[in-house]
């Protein structure tokens, strides 16, 4: 997260977007990991999973986060 922040407090308006999304997408997965998801923490993580089903990187019926 530390990296992210330094990114975001450096970089440029293009770095500050791109951090944004990593560190939504990690403290969504951290959140997740620790029981204390929000609801749309359980439907970002439901969509990527669902993606990642449909591209064939994991078995139907499997979670990347679970």
């Amino acid at each position: 997260m530390n990296d992210y922040a330094k990114s975001i407090i450096e970089g440029s308006a293009k770095k500050d977007e791109i951090a944004l999304g990593e560190m939504t997408f990690y403290m969504t997965l951290r959140r997740a990991l620790t029981g204390k998801a929000t609801l749309q923490d359980i439907g970002m993580l439901d969509a990527i999973n669902d993606t990642l089903q449909e591209k064939g990187v994991i078995e139907p019926g499997k979670s990347f986060y679970k």
